[in-house]
C-alpha cells in the first residue's frame, strides 16, 4: 500500500516537472500582450505616486518628529513655567463658515469658492498656569494645505462613481494642492546629494566638499590642497585653517596619531610633512592652543548672543555643531569627526595623484530629488520654531508684568501664523527658510490644464538648482546615468534646456521610510 502511494507521488512529481517544462517552452508572448502591463502598472502605482508618498510620510511621520524635537517651551522669567506638546495630528479637510462652525469640504468646492483645501493641525498640550498644571486636547495651531489623493484627502479610496458624485474626474491623478482656488504643483527639486563627499578640481585647486544637512543645520565644509599643504575651509572662518590645527582641535594631538589617521606609508608621510611643519611653525601643540587659533579666525557675528563665550569656546561649539554637522559627537568626543576629516584628506591626496578619482557632479548617483513632503516639512519646521520662539518671548515679557498665576499661554497661541506661512509659500512659490539662509523662488507653479498630458507632464517635472543664465553645457547635456529615469526628449527649448527635465513615466522615487 505504501509503495503504491509512493508511485503516485513520483508520477505526480513527473507530471509537474513536465508541465513546468511545457510552461517554459511556450513561445514568448507577443508585444500586444505586454502592453496590458502598462494599465496594470498605472492602476497600482499611478504617475504621481512619488509626490503622494512623500506628502503622506510628512503628515503621518515627519510632523510628529518635528514636534517631538521642539516639544518644550520654557521661559527665563519663571523657572516653573513650561509648555509641552504631547501629540500632533493632521485632521480631515474642512472649511470654516464663520462663528466657529466648520463643515467637511471637497476640492471642487474649494476651487469654486477660491479657498484653500486644507485640514486642521491639532496638538495635545500640557502647560502650567501659576501652580496649576493644565492639559488641553485638540488645540488648533494652524491649517495644513492638503495634497489631493493623500491619505487624509476625501478622494482617497473612492470608486469612480463616488468620485463623480464629488464632481471630481476619476482620471485626475491628484498630487497637487488647491490654494486660494488655484491648483498649485510643487515641482521636484534636484540638488547635489548631501552628507556625501565629492572630490573635484575647482579652478586648479583639488578639493573635497561635503554639504552636511541635519534637522538643525545645513553647512558646507571643504578640505582643499594649496601649495602642497592641506586646509579646511568653512564660511564661519575668515581664513582657511591648516588641517593639522583642525586635528589638534579635535583632540588628535600627537603627530604620530595624526599620521596614523592619514596613512603610515612613506609617500603619505612625505606629502603630509609640510602640513605638520606648518602647525609646528605656528607653535600649536595642544588642543587648547589649536582652539585659541581657530577662535582668532572666527567671522564676527552680527548678533552677539547674551551668553558671552571666549573665542576658544566658540570654536569648540563650531566644531561640535556646525562643521560636518551630520557626523555625531557624543560628549565632546570628536573621534568620529577626526576620522571623517582624515578620510576627506585622503580623498584629496588620492585625487592629486590620479585624476580619474574626481567625482562627476552631473552623475545622477550624486543627485537627490527633493519632493513636496520634504519641502513642506522644512517650511513647517521653520514656522513651528518661530511660533515657539514668539511664545517664549511673550512669556518672558508678560510673566513679570502680570502675576505668573494669571498668565495663560494658550490665549497667545495664534493659529494664523502657520496657516498663512504655508499658504503664502505654496501660492507664491517663494521658499524662504531663515535658519538655512535658503531663498528659492518658483518652487511651485500653477498646474497646466491645456491637456491631460500637459497636466501629467507638469507633475513629473524636475527643476535643477542651477542658474539659467550661465552658459555651461555640463548640467544641460544628457548623462548616461539618467537612462531609464528621465525622459530624454521632454525638455524646454532655450535657456532652460536640459535644466528643466521630466521623469520617465515609470520612474519610482523612494521616499524615506520610518524605521
Amino acid at each position: 500500500m505504501g509503495e503504491a502511494k509512493k508511485d503516485d507521488a513520483s508520477m505526480e512529481d513527473d507530471t509537474w516537472t513536465q508541465g513546468d517544462n511545457k510552461e517554459w517552452s511556450k513561445p514568448i508572448k507577443p508585444l500586444q500582450e505586454k502592453w496590458k502591463l502598462v494599465p496594470a502598472f498605472l492602476q497600482v502605482k499611478g504617475l504621481v505616486k512619488q509626490h503622494i508618498d512623500s506628502f503622506n510620510h510628512f503628515i503621518n511621520v515627519d510632523i510628529k518628529k518635528i514636534v517631538r524635537a521642539n516639544e518644550i517651551v520654557t521661559s527665563g522669567a519663571d523657572p516653573l513655567f513650561y509648555l509641552k506638546y504631547l501629540d500632533v495630528r493632521v485632521g480631515k479637510p474642512d472649511i470654516d463658515d464663520g462663528f466657529n462652525i466648520t463643515k467637511a469640504t471637497t476640492p471642487h468646492e474649494c476651487r469654486l469658492r477660491d479657498t484653500t483645501y486644507s485640514a486642521p493641525i491639532s496638538v495635545d498640550i500640557e502647560y502650567t498656569r501659576g501652580t496649576q498644571r493644565i492639559k488641553r486636547n485638540n488645540l488648533l495651531i494652524g491649517r495644513m494645505p492638503l495634497m489631493l489623493r493623500c491619505s487624509n484627502c476625501v478622494l482617497t479610496g473612492k470608486s469612480e462613481f463616488e468620485l463623480s458624485k464629488l464632481n471630481e474626474c476619476p482620471l485626475d491623478p491628484g498630487g497637487y494642492f488647491v490654494v486660494r482656488g488655484q491648483e498649485k504643483v510643487i515641482l521636484i527639486q534636484e540638488q547635489l546629494s548631501w552628507n556625501k563627499m565629492l572630490t573635484e578640481d575647482f579652478n586648479g585647486v583639488v578639493q573635497c566638499q561635503v554639504t552636511s544637512s541635519t534637522h538643525e543645520k545645513k553647512s558646507r565644509t571643504l578640505v582643499l590642497s594649496k601649495h602642497g599643504k592641506y586646509y579646511l575651509k568653512h564660511n564661519s572662518m575668515t581664513d582657511d585653517i591648516p588641517i593639522v590645527v583642525i586635528f589638534k582641535a579635535l583632540g588628535v594631538v600627537s603627530d604620530q596619531e595624526i599620521m596614523a589617521h592619514i596613512g603610515l606609508d612613506a609617500r603619505s608621510q612625505n606629502r603630509f610633512g609640510a602640513s605638520l611643519l606648518e602647525a609646528f611653525n605656528l607653535k600649536i601643540f595642544t588642543q587648547q592652543r589649536a582652539l585659541d587659533y581657530m577662535g582668532s579666525k572666527l567671522v564676527v557675528k552680527r548678533f552677539q548672543s547674551a551668553t558671552t563665550k571666549t573665542p576658544s569656546e566658540e570654536a569648540r561649539e563650531l566644531l561640535l555643531t556646525t562643521i560636518l554637522a551630520h557626523v555625531p559627537v557624543d560628549n565632546f568626543n570628536f573621534q568620529m569627526k577626526a576620522i571623517y576629516v582624515s578620510l576627506m584628506v585622503r580623498r584629496v591626496m588620492a585625487a592629486e595623484l590620479d585624476k580619474t578619482l574626481f567625482d562627476d557632479r552631473d552623475y545622477y548617483g550624486n543627485k537627490r530629488l527633493e519632493l513636496a513632503g520634504s519641502l513642506i516639512s522644512l517650511m513647517f519646521e521653520d514656522l513651528f520654531k518661530r511660533m515657539n520662539w514668539e511664545l517664549k518671548m511673550i512669556a518672558d515679557k508678560n510673566i513679570p508684568k502680570v502675576k505668573a498665576a494669571q498668565f495663560d499661554v494658550v490665549k497667545h497661541m495664534r493659529a494664523a501664523q502657520i496657516t498663512a506661512g504655508l499658504e503664502s509659500a505654496i501660492s507664491s512659490g517663494n521658499w524662504t527658510i531663515k535658519r538655512f539662509k535658503m531663498e528659492r523662488a518658483g518652487v511651485t507653479q500653477v498646474l497646466s490644464r491645456l491637456s491631460y498630458i500637459s497636466a501629467l507632464g507638469m507633475m513629473t517635472r524636475v527643476n535643477s538648482q542651477f542658474e539659467k543664465t550661465r552658459k555651461v553645457s555640463g548640467p544641460r547635456s544628457l548623462q548616461p546615468s539618467q537612462w531609464g529615469m528621465l525622459c530624454p526628449s521632454d525638455t524646454p527649448e532655450g535657456e532652460a534646456c536640459g535644466l528643466v527635465k521630466n521623469l520617465a513615466l515609470m520612474t519610482h522615487i523612494t521616499t524615506e521610510v520610518d524605521e
